[in-house]
């Protein structure tokens, strides 16, 4: 678990903050984001 946090946090970093994040690093963090907005905005907005 202390791995995957770890693994996180060093791909948040390389994504935002260094800027050099390869394609699977991108991709975990797009979920990361995404998951949560989505299902705030599933659950509270009016299609």
């Amino acid at each position: 678990m202390k791995t995957k946090i770890n693994n996180l946090k060093k791909d948040l970093y390389n994504v935002f903050v260094m800027g050099n994040a390869n394609n699977q690093q991108m991709g975990r963090v797009y979920l990361l984001l995404a998951i949560p907005a989505l299902t705030i905005l599933f659950a509270v907005g009016k299609f």
